[in-house]
């Protein structure tokens, strides 16, 4: 029976072991970038493998439990080690089912607080007595956790590693592709362990988080959102200019706030798309502000064709005149171009586990599909790096760390790295030695480019 005990205590402890192992190596994951295998297999392409590794938490602790299972005469504790098998099957297959962080760490702390209950539980049982032993054991786990995962009032923003655009997303029918690599950087809640890294790493930025910050779950999701804009965009974009589809046209006004107390307050809806006024149609904001300032005249009012949750609907709303000018007619609302996106061609995307969401890959992205779709690429053999969103007129936008982004791609064998333009002196601060190009959009891009064909190694 001792031998049992002694045995599923062992395994209960490795478990903590490597949990507190992989959380240090998933806090640190950018150090071993950029690593890559002779076929040209990226460390964020290896790092989905490496997910799996974590199972072994789970595995251990349901071991742990099952060699006890049958050890205890009272019911209470089998049904405890029972919970404790059931929780870490259920752990492991939201790891294998790659479910949301939310999810995996609410699944791994019920696990673990099964276990650390089973622990004192087992050990009180074996020696009729507290077990100071596993007491102080747990509080030193514990400790340890909490300086990994407790977090400051801080965010903090550190290098992240570069990834092939042409091996994360393919267009239908288009070419492999040059060397084009976009760049992340991680941008999260700071915990108590990240000022010891922030010591021993100079990339390490450290900025208070505002109160009215939204939730980790609310931020997580908006991510996954801006990244699959992102994609859309980028497609669209490139596909119009390899002579495949319309890109991005205009496909009515979006209503995307209602000023409080105003005539639209009640009648239109946040997210409504007007199609017409009056009859009239209108595919942007610059027709609907033309035909408001040149037809309807203060307190009038106009009917309105919008699309509310995809279908048809008319509303009638009276005018009012502008606060900024009395002559203007408004009924109150904040709106903006709904843009239409016409991608003909299909797109395979590669998830990476590393690669959680955001816009900044957006101009890269585009580049690499415009670089599959045009005979003979266009980056002339240069191995390329880039960050920066992408908007629907072909525009580059403003990203968040640069400085990190840059010194990421100083460790690569970029031979260019584009920046929006509002980032170059900070590129240029974090990474003297690298030839960094500021571009306000694609087409600077495929300019630069173009004049710079002949540069690359070997030509």
């Amino acid at each position: 029976m001792k031998k049992g005990y002694h045995a599923g205590r062992r395994l209960y402890y490795a478990g903590f072991i490597i949990a507190i192992c992989s959380l240090i190596a998933a806090e640190l994951i950018w150090i071993p970038a950029p690593l890559r295998t002779g076929g040209g297999v990226l460390w964020i392409e290896m790092i989905n493998w490496l997910y799996y590794v974590l199972a072994v938490i789970p595995l251990m602790w349901t071991l742990g439990a099952g060699l006890m299972l049958r050890l205890s005469p009272r019911l209470t504790i089998r049904s405890l080690r029972v919970a404790i098998i059931a929780v870490n099957l259920a752990l492991a297959g939201l790891l294998f089912a790659r479910a949301s962080m939310t999810a995996l760490l609410a699944a791994l702390t019920a696990a673990a607080v099964l276990v650390i209950i089973d622990m004192l539980a087992s050990g009180r049982m074996e020696r009729g007595r507290t077990p100071w032993r596993t007491v102080v054991s747990i509080a030193a786990m514990a400790l340890i956790l909490g300086i990994l995962l407790v977090p400051t009032g801080y965010s903090v923003t550190y290098p992240g590693m570069t990834l092939d655009m042409n091996r994360y997303a393919h267009v239908q029918g288009g070419a492999e592709g040059g060397e084009i690599e976009g760049v992340l950087v991680f941008d999260r809640p700071a915990v108590l362990a990240d000022r010891l890294y922030g010591w021993l790493f100079p990339q390490y930025d450290f900025l208070p988080i505002p109160k009215d910050e939204p939730p980790l779950s609310e931020t997580y999701a908006q991510v996954i959102a801006m990244k699959t804009d992102a994609n859309r965009v980028a497609a669209a974009i490139a596909m119009q200019k390899a002579g495949i589809g319309k890109g991005v046209v205009p496909d009515g006004v979006r209503i995307v706030a209602i000023v409080k107390d105003s005539p639209a307050d009640g009648i239109l809806h946040a997210g409504d798309i007007v199609d017409a006024v009056n009859g009239h149609e209108i595919r942007k904001v610059e027709e609907m502000i033309s035909y408001m300032t040149e037809i309807v005249k203060p307190g009038d009012k106009v009917n309105l064709t919008v699309r509310r949750a995809g279908a048809p609907v008319s509303v009638t709303v009276r005018t009012v005149p502008s606060e900024q000018d009395a002559s203007r007619a408004v009924f109150g609302v904040s709106v903006q171009t709904e843009p239409k996106l016409d991608t003909p061609r299909s797109i395979n995307f590669h998830e990476y586990i590393a690669h959680l969401g955001g816009p900044s890959h957006g101009a890269m992205l585009t580049l690499a599909f415009i670089d599959q779709l045009i005979e003979g690429g266009v980056t002339g053999g240069l191995q390329v790096a880039g960050t920066g969103t992408i908007e629907t007129d072909g525009s580059i936008g403003m990203v968040g760390g640069i400085p990190q982004k840059a010194y990421a791609v100083s460790r690569t064998d970029a031979d260019v790295f584009f920046v929006p333009i509002e980032g170059e002196q900070a590129a240029r601060s974090a990474a003297p030695d690298l030839r960094i190009v500021a571009v306000s959009s694609i087409d600077e891009v495929l300019e630069w480019l173009k004049e710079h064909k002949n540069e690359a190694p070997g030509k």
